[in-house]
């Protein structure tokens, strides 16, 4: 009796999920994935998206409306969104059954057209114009010959250079160019989303492996990238490195290729949700020799500088920065050393590693 009385309620339960019908909860319950935790729902997530799956369904015991709601508000991807998600929870078993509603973003048409060969749907037509830029910057960014860390720097510099920080035609809309991949390599204008996903979208399609990471800058949600280099992860947030108010001629690399606990200084996220950034052999002033301990191997870098070219700009980074150090008076030597007949630096960033950008003009 007792286990007849079980199976009842059972049955009943699963009728009751959400007021959904029985055929329906079957189709939910068929699911054999099983998320246990923030890491593991994000991973799901941007797997589905990746396919172009419109709905995502699993179940869990862990996940609750406060996850969801994350996905749904906070985390953008790449290749899609999170638009609204359906919970029906088996009390009995204490087990939820999920499906997650998404939109598919154009980078997914465009990665499909160009490395899979498939056709851009009509109906998605800045896809298709998406798809026209990204044909055009390729043979810049370099094949199969071309390392890695060039392919990524390239990428780099063209979006500094390309990509002024701000909205197309003033729309500062939910659904503004601005956010994507079509405002940076189309519109050329974006905010840090739309910068996050172009350098992604070049990466993908050059065999840069690479990610977006969303978080908090400044105390600001901001995004950038992650990008996977030797073996090592790294930090690049290119929207920083964009100067404001715009300039073509001026690239930062201040945050070019950064571990974590470099990035941690201004920049915050949810460590338990992505790689771990540990590289240094791929950081920009470290591959250059451009990253100095003190005002003597600072010294020692300009004179390697000016042995080959005379620069109208240059940056270094330095660990003993502080304004008395590199006073106006202690940076005489590079008149001489340069030629210049001026100059103005500019000290970006935070310690320990500060980079001075250095303008000069010469007669």
């Amino acid at each position: 009796m007792v286990k007849k009385t079980a199976l009842i309620l059972l049955l009943f339960a699963l009728l009751m999920l959400d007021g959904c019908g029985l055929s329906r909860g079957k189709d939910v319950l068929a699911s054999a994935d099983v998320i246990s935790s923030k890491a593991e729902l994000i991973k799901k997530v941007e797997q589905g998206l990746s396919e172009g799956q419109t709905e995502i369904s699993f179940e869990t015991k862990e996940i609750g409306k406060e996850d969801l709601e994350y996905l749904n508000k906070e985390h953008d991807g790449f290749y899609g969104c999170v638009t609204g998600y359906k919970i029906r929870t088996v009390e009995l078993l204490k087990r939820s059954y999920i499906t997650l509603y998404c939109e598919i973003y154009d980078n997914y048409y465009v990665e499909r057209a160009i490395l899979k060969g498939e056709p851009i749907p009509e109906d998605r037509k800045d896809a298709a114009r998406l798809l026209q830029a990204c044909r055009k910057l390729l043979p810049e960014i370099g094949g199969k010959k071309t390392s890695p860390y060039r392919k990524e720097k390239r990428i780099h510099d063209y979006l500094v250079k390309h990509v002024e920080y701000g909205y197309p035609d003033g729309d500062e809309s939910e659904d503004s160019p601005a956010y994507s991949s079509l405002g940076a390599l189309v519109e050329g204008k974006a905010v840090c989303n739309g910068y996050a996903q172009a350098m992604k979208l070049l990466c993908d399609l050059t065999d840069v492996e690479c990610r977006m990471i969303s978080g908090k800058a400044d105390g600001e949600n901001h995004a950038w990238n992650l990008v996977k280099l030797g073996g090592s992860w790294y930090h690049v947030d290119v929207t920083w490195d964009d100067p404001a108010p715009d300039n073509p001629d001026r690239i930062l690399y201040q945050y070019f290729n950064e571990d974590d606990s470099l990035m941690a200084m201004d920049h915050s996220w949810d460590e338990d949700a992505y790689q771990e950034a540990l590289g240094g052999d791929y950081n920009y002033f470290a591959i250059n020799e451009l990253a100095c301990d003190d005002f003597d191997e600072f010294t020692k870098a300009c004179m390697e500088i000016f042995s080959e070219e005379s620069p109208d700009h240059f940056q270094v980074q330095v660990k003993d920065y502080s304004k008395e150090a590199y006073s106006e008076s202690a940076l005489q030597f590079l008149f001489p050393l340069s030629g210049a007949e001026s100059l103005n630096m500019q000290a970006i960033g935070k310690e320990p590693w500060v980079t001075l950008y250095f303008n000069l003009a010469y007669e």
